[in-house]
């Protein structure tokens, strides 16, 4: 597969060396800074898609494999396993740093979770 060269839009250049000078940075950082937020917001809309599907596939699951620990990527059940660490390495090992939901089966398909915190409240008189 071969790629195009990578090349920046004339008013994006101008943006991008403008917010350099201001900021006293390099236009490299801005632009690897950028790319590293646009990776986290896909890989987080992923995951988004992920947990949706499990949520649907959530009661068979839980009907055949309770307690296993499954991965979910692009919306289907690509591998599953008791040892949670052992099905980890295998998702490293097989997809890279591609997001890929890891989740044990349990018997709700999202676990409710409670915040406690110290309110502080002013006296009334």
């Amino acid at each position: 597969m071969s790629f195009e060269p990578i090349g920046l839009k004339p008013e994006w250049r101008e943006w991008l060396e403008e917010n350099a000078r201001q900021e006293e940075r390099s236009p490299n950082d801005l632009l690897n800074e950028a790319m590293e937020y646009y990776s986290h917001v896909r890989q987080r809309e992923k995951l988004n898609q992920e947990i949706a599907a499990y949520t649907e596939m959530h009661t068979e699951l839980w009907t055949t494999m309770p307690g296993t620990w499954v991965a979910i990527h692009q919306q289907k059940l690509v591998d599953h396993d008791n040892d949670r660490l052992a099905l980890y390495r295998r998702i490293r090992a097989k997809y890279g740093r591609t997001a890929v939901l890891l989740r044990q089966v349990r018997e709700q398909p999202v676990e409710e979770i409670w915040w406690r915190s110290v309110r502080a409240e002013t006296a009334r008189r």
